[in-house]
């Protein structure tokens, strides 16, 4: 069982109503509970509510070891980057699934898909409630944040095209081994090196226009 670390507020109650009501005595009349996340960790054994007044999450969860007679519950204050991180694992089931659409074809199919449409959402909401109050602000930093990945990702691209390239070795029949070596076809290895040699060319011809025009 998860323990969240250093929670903004922390306390022990009997049961699930009890911790309900903790929560409800705790929270603004705007806060609510996030049902498809609550429902992923098992709403037998946690409750998850998101107070936006105080843009902090209620985590409830039964304490362990013990069984359903005689185990008390927990109630956690967290901030939105604490609930955001304990959440986290089931997030990514979820974008594991979406990335491979037959995977609902053999569960619930559509309505599968909704849940983890919905689970996505509600996470999106605990990113947000991380954000500056501003909108302006909050679009910003989230601007910022897709520029960081963007770039940490071309560097990635090009460490696997520098890693394809030496594999290929540049010889006859290199692309084939190359195939070989990381489980994927020729054609993959030819267009990983091409895609490669359009963002150099691309780039170049992008400065060199521009000192062109200087």
């Amino acid at each position: 069982m998860w323990e969240p670390v250093q929670p903004l507020h922390t306390a022990t109650v009997a049961d699930l109503e009890a911790a309900e009501e903790y929560i409800g005595n705790h929270t603004s009349a705007a806060a609510y509970r996030l049902t498809e996340l609550t429902r992923h960790h098992d709403e037998d054994l946690h409750e998850i509510v998101l107070d936006p007044d105080s843009r902090t999450i209620w985590w409830a969860y039964r304490t362990e070891p013990g069984n359903q007679d005689d185990s008390t519950w927990t109630v956690d204050q967290l901030t939105p980057q604490q609930a955001a991180d304990q959440a986290q694992p089931h997030i990514g089931l979820a974008q594991d699934r979406m990335a491979d659409p037959a995977s609902y074809a053999t569960a619930g199919g559509v309505n599968d898909l909704d849940d983890d449409q919905d689970l996505l959402d509600e996470f999106t909401q605990l990113l947000r409630l991380g954000l500056p109050a501003d909108p302006r602000e909050a679009a910003a930093r989230i601007k910022a944040e897709r520029e960081a990945l963007a770039a940490q990702d071309a560097l990635w691209q090009r460490t696997y095209a520098g890693m394809v390239r030496e594999l290929t070795g540049g010889q006859w029949g290199g692309k084939t081994k190359a195939a070989k070596a990381l489980g994927i076809s020729d054609v993959q290895v030819g267009r990983i090196v091409t895609d490669d040699d359009r963002r150099r060319n691309t780039l170049t011809e992008q400065v060199r226009e521009l000192r062109a025009g200087m």
